[in-house]
């Protein structure tokens, strides 16, 4: 009787390790929608474009984010915004990476992002220019 239950107990250990080694296979084999080259959202009362690069991101090195920013009623570049940027994973939890992105010229923004594990990232951006409220949207990014 005691024989079964260890042999019970054993099988139920392998099945899970099985089922745990597809899942996390499958999702490697899973084709990922690569990431577009331009991506445009609106954020309030802004246009934000954002350029990745390199294109796909790799989990090797950090990713060079380029986002510029355009009131969209003006056309006007904005100049004077903090903008906040926050990653993380989709599928799986690998916490949120929050960066401040620099302003390099008026309307455009740049930072790096540390997207650790090949799967489709969100990004977050906050943009608050003063006397106003803050504005955000959302962009997905594929790394490989």
């Amino acid at each position: 009787m005691k024989r079964r239950q260890l042999l019970i107990v054993i099988l139920g250990i392998g099945f899970l390790i099985v089922v745990t080694f597809l899942g996390t296979s499958l999702e490697a084999l899973i084709p990922r929608k690569p990431t577009a080259p331009v991506q445009v959202a609106q954020a309030g009362p802004y246009q934000v474009t954002l350029q990745v690069s390199p294109n796909p991101p790799s989990i090797n090195q950090p990713a060079n984010l380029s986002l510029q920013i355009v009131k969209k009623a003006s056309g006007q570049l904005v100049s004077n915004a903090r903008v906040i940027l926050a990653s993380s994973m989709q599928s799986m939890d690998m916490g949120t990476e929050e960066i401040v992105a620099r302003s390099q010229s008026p309307g455009l923004y740049q930072a790096q992002a540390h997207l650790s594990m090949g799967g489709s990232w969100q990004l977050h951006v906050q943009i608050t220019v003063p006397g106003s409220p803050a504005a955000t949207t959302n962009f997905d990014i594929t790394t490989q």
